[in-house]
Protein backbone atom coordinates (compact mmCIF):
# COMPACT_ATOMS: atom_id res chain seq x y z
CA UNK A 1 0.00 0.00 0.00
CA UNK A 2 1.16 3.47 -0.71
CA UNK A 3 0.88 5.21 2.52
CA UNK A 4 2.59 2.06 4.22
CA UNK A 5 5.38 2.29 2.00
CA UNK A 6 5.67 5.94 2.39
CA UNK A 7 5.77 5.55 6.36
CA UNK A 8 8.18 2.90 5.78
CA UNK A 9 10.75 5.09 3.59
CA UNK A 10 10.09 8.80 5.78
CA UNK A 11 11.51 6.08 9.09
CA UNK A 12 14.50 4.82 7.30
CA UNK A 13 15.10 8.17 6.48
CA UNK A 14 14.84 9.70 9.70
CA UNK A 15 17.47 6.69 10.91
CA UNK A 16 19.54 7.35 8.34
CA UNK A 17 19.91 10.89 8.89
CA UNK A 18 19.93 10.28 12.72
CA UNK A 19 23.57 8.20 12.05
CA UNK A 20 24.64 10.50 8.97
CA UNK A 21 24.36 13.52 10.35
CA UNK A 22 25.16 13.06 13.16
CA UNK A 23 27.66 10.61 12.95
CA UNK A 24 30.72 11.03 15.27
CA UNK A 25 33.36 10.36 12.48
CA UNK A 26 32.27 14.38 11.55
CA UNK A 27 33.10 15.76 15.08
CA UNK A 28 35.38 18.24 15.30
CA UNK A 29 38.58 17.67 16.81
CA UNK A 30 37.81 20.25 19.14
CA UNK A 31 36.04 18.19 22.12
CA UNK A 32 34.35 21.63 23.29
CA UNK A 33 32.45 21.75 20.05
CA UNK A 34 30.57 18.17 21.13
CA UNK A 35 26.79 18.12 21.07
CA UNK A 36 26.98 16.59 24.50
CA UNK A 37 24.34 14.44 25.88
CA UNK A 38 23.20 14.97 29.47
CA UNK A 39 20.51 12.43 29.75
CA UNK A 40 19.86 9.09 28.73
CA UNK A 41 17.11 9.48 25.29
CA UNK A 42 15.18 7.05 23.65
CA UNK A 43 17.38 6.26 20.09
CA UNK A 44 15.17 6.87 16.99
CA UNK A 45 12.67 4.49 15.96
CA UNK A 46 14.28 0.91 13.93
CA UNK A 47 17.38 1.54 16.42
CA UNK A 48 18.45 -0.02 19.60
CA UNK A 49 20.91 1.98 21.79
CA UNK A 50 23.81 -0.13 23.35
CA UNK A 51 24.91 2.17 26.86
CA UNK A 52 28.60 1.43 27.16
CA UNK A 53 30.76 2.25 30.44
CA UNK A 54 33.63 0.15 31.93
CA UNK A 55 35.33 -0.49 35.29
CA UNK A 56 38.99 -0.54 35.40
CA UNK A 57 39.37 -3.41 37.82
CA UNK A 58 36.68 -5.13 35.61
CA UNK A 59 39.71 -6.22 33.74
CA UNK A 60 42.74 -7.26 36.53
CA UNK A 61 45.15 -6.99 33.57
CA UNK A 62 44.23 -4.81 31.61
CA UNK A 63 47.10 -2.12 32.25
CA UNK A 64 45.03 1.27 31.09
CA UNK A 65 41.40 2.93 31.06
CA UNK A 66 41.06 3.64 27.77
CA UNK A 67 41.90 -0.25 26.97
CA UNK A 68 39.00 -1.00 29.44
CA UNK A 69 37.03 1.00 27.84
CA UNK A 70 37.52 -0.37 24.11
CA UNK A 71 37.51 -4.12 25.59
CA UNK A 72 34.30 -2.87 26.83
CA UNK A 73 32.88 -1.63 23.13
CA UNK A 74 34.35 -5.02 21.77
CA UNK A 75 32.19 -6.95 24.24
CA UNK A 76 29.36 -5.54 23.56
CA UNK A 77 29.59 -4.90 19.66
CA UNK A 78 30.03 -8.98 19.63
CA UNK A 79 26.96 -9.60 21.75
CA UNK A 80 24.85 -7.09 19.41
CA UNK A 81 26.03 -8.87 16.34
CA UNK A 82 25.51 -12.39 17.85
CA UNK A 83 21.80 -11.21 18.23
CA UNK A 84 21.40 -9.76 14.77
CA UNK A 85 20.94 -6.47 15.72
CA UNK A 86 21.21 -4.09 12.27
CA UNK A 87 20.79 -0.18 13.60
CA UNK A 88 22.71 0.26 17.02
CA UNK A 89 23.57 4.10 18.54
CA UNK A 90 26.41 3.36 20.70
CA UNK A 91 26.38 5.48 23.91
CA UNK A 92 29.52 5.68 25.95
CA UNK A 93 31.02 8.73 28.39
CA UNK A 94 34.09 7.43 26.80
CA UNK A 95 35.11 10.21 24.68
CA UNK A 96 38.80 9.02 24.08
CA UNK A 97 37.16 5.48 23.65
CA UNK A 98 34.81 6.71 20.93
CA UNK A 99 37.57 8.76 19.26
CA UNK A 100 40.03 5.70 19.06
CA UNK A 101 37.50 3.77 16.99
CA UNK A 102 36.94 6.76 15.00
CA UNK A 103 40.61 7.41 14.54
CA UNK A 104 42.12 4.58 15.10
CA UNK A 105 45.42 5.78 12.98
CA UNK A 106 46.07 8.16 15.71
CA UNK A 107 45.49 4.99 18.64
CA UNK A 108 48.58 2.93 16.74
CA UNK A 109 49.14 1.13 20.37
CA UNK A 110 45.50 -0.24 20.00
CA UNK A 111 45.69 -1.21 16.22
CA UNK A 112 44.86 -4.70 16.96
CA UNK A 113 41.51 -4.31 18.88
CA UNK A 114 40.54 -1.35 17.32
CA UNK A 115 41.14 -3.27 13.58
CA UNK A 116 38.84 -6.07 14.98
CA UNK A 117 35.89 -3.59 16.48
CA UNK A 118 35.58 -1.55 13.32
CA UNK A 119 35.25 -5.14 11.33
CA UNK A 120 32.24 -6.08 13.59
CA UNK A 121 30.50 -2.67 12.86
CA UNK A 122 31.04 -3.50 9.36
CA UNK A 123 28.27 -5.59 9.96
CA UNK A 124 25.39 -3.12 11.15
CA UNK A 125 23.40 -1.12 8.22
CA UNK A 126 23.69 1.91 10.28
CA UNK A 127 25.65 2.79 13.73
CA UNK A 128 26.40 5.87 15.70
CA UNK A 129 28.84 6.38 18.43
CA UNK A 130 27.87 9.46 20.86
CA UNK A 131 29.65 10.96 24.04
CA UNK A 132 27.57 11.21 26.70
CA UNK A 133 28.07 12.98 30.19
CA UNK A 134 28.30 10.35 33.19
CA UNK A 135 24.47 11.59 33.97
CA UNK A 136 22.82 10.48 30.48
CA UNK A 137 25.18 6.84 30.66
CA UNK A 138 24.20 6.20 34.42
CA UNK A 139 22.92 2.80 34.54
CA UNK A 140 25.89 1.71 31.93
CA UNK A 141 28.26 3.37 34.76
CA UNK A 142 26.35 1.81 37.75
CA UNK A 143 26.39 -1.80 36.11
CA UNK A 144 30.51 -1.56 35.66
CA UNK A 145 30.66 -0.64 38.98
CA UNK A 146 28.61 -3.51 40.34
CA UNK A 147 30.43 -5.54 38.45
CA UNK A 148 33.76 -4.98 40.16
CA UNK A 149 32.23 -3.97 43.74
CA UNK A 150 30.08 -6.74 44.09
CA UNK A 151 32.21 -9.32 42.05
CA UNK A 152 29.23 -9.89 39.68
CA UNK A 153 31.64 -11.54 37.31
CA UNK A 154 28.94 -13.59 35.57
CA UNK A 155 26.11 -11.51 33.85
CA UNK A 156 23.39 -10.69 36.66
CA UNK A 157 21.24 -8.36 33.72
CA UNK A 158 19.85 -10.81 32.47
CA UNK A 159 17.77 -12.47 35.43
CA UNK A 160 16.37 -9.34 35.92
CA UNK A 161 19.31 -7.37 37.48
CA UNK A 162 18.96 -5.89 41.06
CA UNK A 163 16.33 -3.58 42.47
CA UNK A 164 18.68 -0.23 42.03
CA UNK A 165 18.64 -0.72 38.25
CA UNK A 166 15.29 -1.39 37.80
CA UNK A 167 14.98 2.10 39.77
CA UNK A 168 17.85 4.02 37.88
CA UNK A 169 16.23 2.43 34.25
CA UNK A 170 12.31 3.47 35.12
CA UNK A 171 14.07 7.24 36.37
CA UNK A 172 15.39 7.39 32.82
CA UNK A 173 12.38 6.21 31.24
CA UNK A 174 10.44 8.89 33.06
CA UNK A 175 13.09 11.92 32.54
CA UNK A 176 12.86 11.14 28.40
CA UNK A 177 9.21 11.94 28.31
Amino acid sequence: MPPTIMDKARNDYEAWAEVNILNSSQVSDDIADVALIGKWEKPCQSFVKCNIDSSRRSFSSVPTKLEAELLSFNWAIDCLSDLHLDKVVFESSSYLAGEAILRPAEFLVFQDLLAHIRVKLTGFSLWNISYAHLEGNRCAHEIALSVTRDHRYQSYIARGGPFWLRTLTLEDAKDDT
